[in-house]
Order: C-alpha cells, then structure tokens, then sequence
C-alpha cells in the first residue's frame, strides 16, 4: 500500500568519503613537515605555513588522484581536475621561485588545445 522510505544514507555516505579523501590529502601533502590534519584543522592559513617544491608537489598530484579515482570512484579526467582544485584552494606555497612557462611550452598547449576546424559549437 505505501512505498518504502530509504534512509537518507548515500548522501552522508558521500560526504563522509570526501571528507575522508580530504583528510588523506591534507596528511600526505603535510608528511614531509611532521604534520597532520589534526595538528592544524583550527588554524584557515595553515597552507601558508609549509612549503613545497614544485616537484613534490607534482608527486603528490599523482599520488592525489590516483587516491580521488580509488576513493570516489572517479575517472582518470575527473581525478586529475579535483586535485588541480585542492591544489589551488589548499596546496601549499612553493618554496622556488614562479618560472614563467617558455614560448615553445605555450605554443605546443596552444596547438594542442586550438578548435578544429568546421566544428560547430552550441551557442
């Protein structure tokens, strides 16, 4: 006569595993430092108080998405993307100077990522 109510629980479900990828994150990028998520959950700059290299940090975008993919069942593209965001919203600062990418470097991207010809877009 009625249908069943499911509990509300994937949503949390969900949550909980972001929050779960999120602490992972936050602990391998601060490992080096001797550091944890706990150490400093209370304090909204801690991402300004450690540093890391430029390689380092690519190590751990790796390491990051293969951890999004695993975790939250993301694909390869998707992974890749989220660990750009986490990156920018909490990647630690760099600790060598900003090198600005060479000509060939940004004419290679342009080329790569330049329309195709005859292809429509949706306005």
């Amino acid at each position: 006569m009625f249908a069943e109510v499911k509990p509300k629980t994937n949503k949390m479900d969900k949550r909980d595993k972001q929050r779960n990828v999120f602490i992972q994150l936050v602990n391998k990028q601060l490992e080096p430092h001797g550091v944890t998520y706990n150490d400093v959950k209370d304090d909204p700059t801690w991402y300004m108080n450690y540093k890391t290299t430029r390689d380092s940090e690519r190590e751990f975008m790796d390491w990051g998405s293969q951890l999004i993919q695993t975790e939250l069942g993301l694909t390869q593209v998707l992974a890749e993307k989220e660990i750009s965001w986490f990156i920018l919203q909490w990647g630690l600062t760099s600790s060598e100077p900003y090198e600005a990418p060479t000509a060939e470097a940004v004419e290679v991207e342009t080329t790569r990522t330049a329309k195709k010809p005859n292809r429509k877009t949706k306005r």
